[in-house]
């Protein structure tokens, strides 16, 4: 024990450390003075830590064991301070070695643990971070007493809402039971099995509880249930709703249904249905009354547009900018008609005539009457329009219906008949002159009053005979091959063969038809009488063929006799012989050739083309 002591507190041959400093007061105050100090902050600053650590409930564990380690290394470093400072005076360098010793080994066991735990240490926030994640946790406590007051306000809400939904659910099933009752409307539910499970306003004077676990075939007639529950049936298995008609027949009358059915779900599965019911009874009636009517009025509308279509009748409806509304047909000289308007159609001066009565009936509400010929260039076309104004029900004019009755026909009839009576007249006097002429020339050419009227009549007979043709085409002229048979018929022998007549179809014109009328009946009289006519052997021929072209085109017409007996010169000029030569040449302009060659008269006739055109 005594060694032990010995060992710790010093031996003799050991001096104290004062001497190694020559006890010089200022060295050895230094030295303690600084030993002291250090020992005292060493032993202050565990007890700081240890009293933070006490103090501080949520530091348990590791940080705790820390805060120890922490504590017992600063405290041993202090009391090793107090060990240098002791050795000073006394050499107890073996106490002080073992202290030191001692301090060694916790020293190295707090930096073991030290850097042991030096992740979690530095995974420890800083100040800083703290004080972010305070200033985040305040913003977020704030945050969720705003959504806090928020959600009682949303709650408030909807506590009211709730209440007036409330109030409205009731109103609007106070106004789905009176609509209900009011449409005749019944609102039910059916099962899978097509029972019913809930219904509405029942009808036929039935209630709820007379229908509900029933099924159709229990309420229906058997057609009426089999098309019901066949509709029904359909939505079940398909899921798609369906909307029907159905006649239920109720002793001699009938009642249609319109029902609605649509599928009912459960977690996606089809368990029923919900259907409503609604009497259409009397739309129905009113519809077949409607179709009825619908029908004998398209008949009535397809009979007028026929008979509009058979009398050329255009009808129209006009508003009062004359913009046309509705036509009863497409097929006008313009087109269609509906959009357009008289300002688009019409050319001066018809437009400005048709408008100017068109808005006197707008203006005056009376019906106006006009004839107009209106149309495009090429197809103008002669109208009687009935321009009636049309009336809204408080009065007021809202346009016109006009009836426009195509009367062209009857505009170039009475034209016609205009030219037909000028032409007439014109010719009725020409047709008195050619007469008198002709009296005057027989007259002259007569020895007798009996020779007169013989030659007088045979010429009017001639004259006759080509008017009935004129009469017979409507003065539209007559065939030249019609013409020459006509003449020559009344001397036409038994055997026809003598007589020929040929040539292209040629038409004359009423005034070529009397003069060459004339001519032919002179020849085939003077034929009859002493040419080859006179004879059973003689033979005429009767030509006419086009020569030349353009203006100088002409016609060229033969008489040639042959096989009479011998021709003698004439020793006077007589009346036949001035129609042929003369009264040819100056109305036709033709170039006339009459020779009495012995074997037969011949006349040659050339006519200019354009004198035979009408």
């Amino acid at each position: 024990m005594d060694r032990v002591l010995e060992y710790l507190l010093g031996a003799a041959s050991f001096v104290p450390h004062g001497y190694c400093l020559l006890w010089r007061p200022d060295l050895v105050a230094m030295h303690v003075v600084s030993d002291a100090a250090i020992a005292l902050a060493y032993f202050l600053i565990p007890g700081a830590i240890l009293a933070f650590a006490l103090r501080r409930d949520d530091i348990t564990g590791e940080a705790r064991q820390i805060a120890v380690l922490f504590s017992a290394f600063i405290v041993l470093c202090g009391i090793t301070h107090l060990g240098g400072a002791v050795t000073l005076w006394y050499p107890a360098y073996g106490l002080e070695g073992m202290l030191k010793a001692v301090t060694a080994v916790v020293s190295l066991g707090t930096a073991v643990v030290t850097w042991r735990l030096m992740p979690r240490l530095v995974a420890w926030p800083s100040p800083r971070q703290m004080a972010e994640a305070n200033r985040l946790l305040v913003a977020e406590i704030e945050a969720r007493d705003a959504a806090r007051r928020q959600l009682e306000e949303i709650r408030a809400r909807l506590e009211t809402e709730v209440a007036e939904r409330t109030a409205e659910l009731a109103q609007v099933k106070q106004l789905f039971e009176i609509a209900t009752e009011g449409a005749r409307m019944t609102v039910y539910a059916q099962d899978a099995d097509l029972r019913y499970t809930w219904i509405h306003n029942p009808a036929s004077g039935l209630v709820e509880a007379e229908v509900v676990g029933k099924r159709d075939e229990d309420l229906l007639p058997p057609e009426a249930a089999a098309t019901s529950i066949r509709m029904k049936r359909r939505v079940l298995a398909t899921g798609a709703p369906a909307r029907f008609d159905l006649e239920v027949a109720e002793g001699g009358s009938s009642t249609w249904l319109q029902i609605s059915v649509s599928p009912r779900l459960d977690d996606g599965r089809i368990v029923g249905i919900v259907c409503t019911a609604t009497d259409i009874t009397r739309p129905k009636r009113l519809e077949a009354m409607r179709s009825d009517l619908s029908t004998r009025l398209a008949q009535t509308v397809q009979r007028l547009d026929l008979a509009l279509k058979s009398s050329g009748m255009l009808v129209f409806v006009q508003d009062t900018e004359l913009r046309y509304a509705w036509a009863n047909t497409a097929d006008t000289p313009y087109g269609p008609l509906v959009g357009r308007s008289d300002f688009e159609l019409l050319n001066e001066p018809e437009r400005a005539t048709l408008i100017a009565y068109k808005r006197r009936a707008l203006a005056s509400g009376e019906p106006q009457y006009c004839e107009a010929e209106v149309g495009p260039e090429g197809n103008r076309r002669w109208w009687d329009l009935h321009i009636e104004p049309t009336f809204t029900e408080t009065g007021e004019v809202a346009g016109i219906t006009c009836a426009a009755v195509d009367i062209t026909e009857r505009k170039h009839g009475e034209r016609q008949m205009r030219l037909v009576m000028r032409e007439l007249t014109h010719r009725s006097k020409n047709l008195l002159a050619v007469v008198q002429a002709i009296a005057r020339q027989t007259a002259q050419q007569a020895s007798t009053v009996a020779e007169f009227v013989t030659g007088f009549g045979q010429r009017l007979r001639s004259l006759a005979g080509a008017q009935d043709l004129l009469v017979a085409e409507d003065w539209g002229g007559v065939q030249l091959s019609d013409l020459i048979r006509n003449q020559v018929g009344h001397y036409m022998p038994e055997d026809e063969a003598r007589v020929v007549i040929q040539g292209p179809v040629l038409r004359l014109p009423p005034e070529a038809t009397q003069t060459i009328g004339l001519a032919m009946h002179e020849l085939a009289t003077n034929a009859a009488k002493y040419g080859a006519l006179s004879n059973d052997d003689g033979k005429v021929e009767v030509t006419w063929r086009l020569d030349g072209e353009g203006e100088e085109e002409s016609v060229v017409l033969e008489w040639r006799e042959s096989g009479g007996p011998t021709v003698q010169q004439p020793t006077r000029r007589g009346f036949g012989r001035i129609v042929v030569e003369r009264n040819v040449a100056v109305s036709l302009e033709a170039d006339v050739k009459l020779d009495f060659d012995p074997a037969g008269v011949t006349a040659r006739f050339r006519i200019p083309r354009r004198n035979l055109i009408d």
